[in-house]
Order: C-alpha cells, then sequence, then structure tokens
C-alpha cells in the first residue's frame, strides 16, 4: 500500500521533535552547527539575543548571521513543515510529497547558510529515522543561490557535517553553489538556465523552489529582485514540470510580500495578471482569487546551545504549479 502524506497529522510528529507545546531541533542538526562553530573558534560568540545582520552583506555579517540566526532560522522553517498544530497541513503535505522519493531539483533562493533547507531536509530525516514516514531512496540536488561567498560556504560545511546521517537514512544531496546577486537578473537567468539544463541531462521533472528569511532587503529589495524570481516561475511552469513554492519569513507586518509571492504564484500557473505599485505598497489584479495576507504564527523552540526555550514567530506562503 502506498503512504499517503496527506494522513500524516501533527500527533503524528517524534517528541523529538514537538514535545509539550514546545519545537525541537533535530539532534544532529543542532550538533552540526555546534561542531560548526567550535572549529571556527566562535561558540563563545553565540549570543542569539543580540540578532545577526541580514546575512551576508559583508564576511563579519555573514559570520554574525551563521553563528547567531542559523538556528532560529532552521526553527522557523521546521515548524511551517512540521505544522505540529495542523494549521497549515497543506504545507506540511507539499514538502512531504515533493520530498518523499525519487529525483527533485531544489533551488534555494537567497540561500545564505542554508539553515532554512537543511531544516526542511533535517526534519525529513529525523522522521524517516523515527519510522514516521517511509524511508524510500531519495535524491535532492540543490542550486544554492546567494551573493555571499562566505555564506554559501558555511552552507557546504554545515551540510557536510549532516550528509551520513541524511544517507544513513536514504537521502542523497548534491550541493552545487551559485554566486549569484538576484537584483542582476541577467546572472540569474544563466544560474536558472544551468540549473533547467542539469535536471533535463537527469531526467529530472520534480522542482521545488525555496526562499527563506528575504525579509531583510526590505520591498525596495524584493522590487529589485522581482525580475530573477519571475524568470524562475516561468521557467519552472513547464506543463511537463511538477513544481512547487516554499516561502518563509519571519514577521513582517505588512501586505506586499504577499503580493509579490502572488505574482509568482500567478506566472507558476500561467494566469494572467497585472502587478503594480499602490502608493507605499503593490497590488496586483487577476481573474482568480488571491493569495490570502499570511497569517504570523508564533511558537516556542528549544535552544540547544543554551538548554532553554527561545520565542520565535513566521508566516508562509506556498504554492503549486497546477
Amino acid at each position: 500500500m502506498t503512504f499517503q502524506f496527506s494522513s500524516f497529522k501533527g500527533k503524528d510528529l517524534p517528541t523529538s521533535v514537538w514535545n509539550s507545546g514546545v519545537l525541537y531541533l533535530p539532534e544532529p542538526l543542532a550538533t552540526a552547527h555546534k561542531d560548526f562553530l567550535s572549529e571556527q573558534g566562535w561558540m563563545s560568540c553565540y549570543f542569539p539575543g543580540l540578532g545577526g545582520g541580514t546575512g551576508g552583506q559583508s564576511v563579519q555579517e555573514a559570520q554574525d548571521h551563521v553563528i547567531n540566526r542559523f538556528l532560529n532560522s532552521a526553527a522557523r522553517m521546521q515548524f511551517v513543515c512540521a505544522d505540529p498544530s495542523d494549521d497549515q497541513p497543506e504545507v506540511r503535505d507539499m514538502v512531504l510529497d515533493q520530498l518523499g522519493d525519487g529525483h527533485i531539483h531544489l533551488l534555494d533562493l537567497g540561500a545564505g547558510n542554508g539553515a532554512g533547507t537543511l531544516a526542511m531536509l533535517s526534519l525529513l530525516c529525523e522522521l524517516r529515522e523515527k519510522k514516521s514516514i517511509p524511508k524510500l531512496p531519495l535524491n535532492v540536488t540543490i542550486v544554492g543561490v546567494d551573493y555571499s561567498a562566505e555564506a554559501l560556504n558555511f552552507y557546504a560545511d554545515l551540510l557536510g557535517k549532516v550528509s551520513p546521517w541524511f544517507e544513513a537514512n536514504g537521502i542523497s544531496i548534491t550541493l552545487s553553489l551559485a554566486l549569484c546577486d538576484l537584483t542582476v537578473s541577467g546572472d540569474f537567468s544563466e544560474v536558472f538556465e544551468s540549473f533547467l539544463d542539469d535536471a533535463k541531462k537527469q531526467d529530472v521533472k520534480r522542482f521545488l523552489c525555496v526562499i527563506s528569511a528575504l525579509s531583510g532587503a526590505g520591498k525596495e529589495g524584493w522590487e529589485q529582485m522581482h525580475d530573477s524570481l519571475k524568470i524562475a516561475a516561468a521557467g519552472l511552469s513547464h506543463k511537463k514540470r511538477s513544481s512547487s513554492w516554499l516561502w518563509v519569513e519571519p514577521h513582517v507586518g505588512k501586505s506586499w510580500p504577499a503580493k509579490f509571492a502572488d505574482s509568482l504564484r500567478m506566472i507558476l500557473r500561467k494566469k494572467p495578471f497585472k502587478f503594480f505599485k499602490k502608493g507605499d505598497s503593490y497590488n496586483i489584479q487577476t481573474d482568480i482569487p488571491p493569495l490570502e495576507n499570511p497569517v504570523t504564527r508564533n511558537f516556542d523552540w528549544h535552544d540547544p546551545h543554551i538548554g532553554k526555550t527561545a520565542k520565535s514567530r513566521v508566516f508562509v506562503m506556498a504554492f503549486k504549479s497546477n
């Protein structure tokens, strides 16, 4: 009998992930981050309450971010994908279905140090190890796109530490790093063309695009990146490609993120629309119902480095091709 991922509920999460209303990061991922910091001599700099920059505007900011914000970013993504309260089960179903087995190409946009994607894959691995979901062969080819070489190198180092655990649970990861500024659409189009060419050579028709914590760029930054994001949406809209988008952000408190996401959803689904600026925000006109403004969700998570419960908040925008 084929496993139905839609039957998976929050109550099915193992206590290693969710226990007494608190989210726990998988131990191998937490250990990988701690070992990485220790090797760099940065463990003594771990003060998550001080924040950690925007991820890579400078070498120092890339370092501060991987030290102090990696776990928080990972917790946001894991909370969304685990959905312990069954608030957005369609998101969890989409992730588990796309990453259930077979071969998939994953485009990690604004990847930074990889916290979001590594957390998503680590949750999947933990569920496999605890026998909550089937352990079927899964091959994931990741292209991490970011303008910070330092952050991307941290991504590769951290993946290297958890890869043996992934492999032991049937998950094989191939990571390619693409140094690219998403505000320069010409550069991104070359990266994306190579991404699709590689998928074609491997006869892969399943795709997942992940965006995690781009809100630090602000709406002007998102506007500058919009052309690159539209290129990705248009390329993944091909009728022979099964494509999904998962866009996870911390609390922003504005409506414009949903407008940008909705424009990509229209492109992915090949629906006509008009996207335009309206005062200090943006609007979209289309004949199909728009995405609802995302609701910010608050949650508690266990910080393994200091042994205390921390608070975080998140909203998510997710959609698939028709």
